[in-house]
């Protein structure tokens, strides 16, 4: 057997296990939970990107006491439409998992302070929201708590971090989605184009709370690579988040590409700032996406959708970088004109077939033209993958009801991330935290 038929067979037999390997790596049952004992304060206030990260260590293993005054945090009262179930809004429902809840009102209470810094003795992380200062002022901050316990791990997030001028100045301006995605400079260059009619040319947001989620995910991983730091050295630190360097670390390429050429990139609508084709197109029945940025890619969607006399005037990508808008809408249309005589299916099986093709020949130059229907939610709620992967998982709790999360995201087959329960009642584990952490 030759070493090529020796790799094809290899992998063959590996792919007849791979349904038993991802119902292993979907199995938490006796495996390591790896920040198991690690103590995470979470007392973020009203701020998503506190509450993502500390999900994230809970779903690992952490203990994470969620600490909050007596009426809650705010973040509880965040819900679409103001709908609540037992008083907990959906998106810290769905972010509850995992988690104690204690009750301490560090904001106004000096006694209740005492008795987080003594807490804050034991643990391996704080995660706080304030304004910058406040929990230094006090008392509690990284300065004062790592006085005491040089292994801590402080992640702090705020709008525009903590030591600039820039923080001083805005140290009132709440951290929140809203405003990361504002200042960024991002929803300036979403949307249609300037020239659209009101309201179809206005800047748009990103999706659902993007601005926090990216913040909670770098707070995350800033501090867990701070927890291998402490791992390695014994000792903690200080992790500044700003919620504005998250989000506009997205803004990235189109203001490398603006400074380059001195000039700012414009909203481009269904454009992309870089590739085309890269976007979304009108079919029989709806909308397909469609990628084909590379020279090779763009000449075989020309051939796949019958344009082949179009490839002198646009063969190569600097032909079809959207710097000239009225340029790049020509193309689109073009292309839509014919995407619009074919279904979303036929589309996705006409670049599969090419694909297949060109795979097999030496002639075919290689491009491989991505074609995707473009689902709705309900549509992609239909997609069997969700179940496979248990990426959706029912819980219940007896205050809360029996309800649907997302979780687990990452599956993995030696430490995966799991969620043992729900409850996010507050105050409900006063009486553990206290024995377990404050009775001596």
């Amino acid at each position: 057997m030759s070493p090529k038929e020796e790799i094809y067979t290899r992998h063959a037999v590996r792919g007849s296990d791979r349904g038993k390997m991802l119902a292993e790596m979907m199995n938490a049952d006796g495996k390591p939970e790896v920040l198991d004992g690690l103590v995470v304060l979470d007392v973020s206030s009203a701020n998503f990107a506190g509450i993502v990260c500390a999900s994230f260590m809970a779903e690992f293993g952490a203990e994470v006491i969620k600490v909050e005054p007596s009426e809650g945090d705010p973040a509880r009262q965040i819900t679409p439409f103001g709908v609540t179930v037992d008083g907990v809004g959906i998106p810290f429902m769905f972010e509850g998992r995992n988690k104690r809840y204690m009750t301490l009102d560090i904001k106004n209470n000096p006694e209740d302070r005492k008795t987080f810094a003594k807490l804050a003795q034991k643990a391996d992380v704080v995660i706080e929201s304030y304004p910058p200062g406040d929990m230094d002022a006090w008392g509690i901050g990284y300065r004062q708590l790592s006085g005491v316990n040089p292994g801590l791990v402080y992640i702090a997030l705020s709008t525009y971090g903590q030591y600039t001028e820039k923080a001083r100045q805005s140290a009132r301006l709440p951290d929140s989605d809203i405003t990361s995605q504002a200042g960024s400079g991002l929803p300036a260059q979403m949307g249609g184009i300037e020239t659209d009619q009101e309201p179809f040319n206005w800047p748009l947001r990103g999706g659902m709370w993007a601005g926090w989620y990216i913040s909670g995910l770098s707070a995350a991983l800033g501090g867990t690579v701070a927890l291998i730091h402490k791992q390695n050295t014994g000792e903690g630190q200080m992790v500044d988040v700003a919620g504005m360097d998250a989000y506009s670390s997205m803004v990235g390429i189109p203001a490398t590409i603006g400074f380059t050429w001195e000039k700012a990139r414009p909203r481009i609508g269904v454009l992309d700032f870089i590739l085309y084709p890269y976007g979304h197109w009108k079919c029989k029945d709806g909308l397909v996406a469609i990628a084909a940025p590379r020279d090779h890619d763009f000449r075989a969607l020309l051939k796949v959708l019958g344009l082949w006399e179009q490839e002198d005037d646009w063969r190569y990508s600097s032909d079809r970088i959207p710097d000239i808008l009225e340029q790049a809408l020509h193309l689109h249309k073009i292309i839509e004109e014919k995407t619009l005589q074919y279904t979303a299916d036929e589309l996705v099986v006409m670049a599969l077939n090419y694909s297949k093709k060109s795979a097999r020949s030496k002639w075919r130059g290689g491009g491989v033209p991505i074609i995707m229907k473009l689902m709705t939610t309900e549509k992609a709620m239909e997609n069997k993958q969700w179940h496979i992967r248990k990426a959706f998982q029912e819980v219940e709790d007896e205050k809360l009801g029996k309800y649907t999360i997302s979780a687990n995201f990452v599956k993995m087959s030696e430490s995966p991330p799991r969620v043992k329960w729900v409850s996010s009642e507050i105050g409900k584990d006063n009486e553990y935290i206290h024995k377990k952490y404050l009775s001596e």
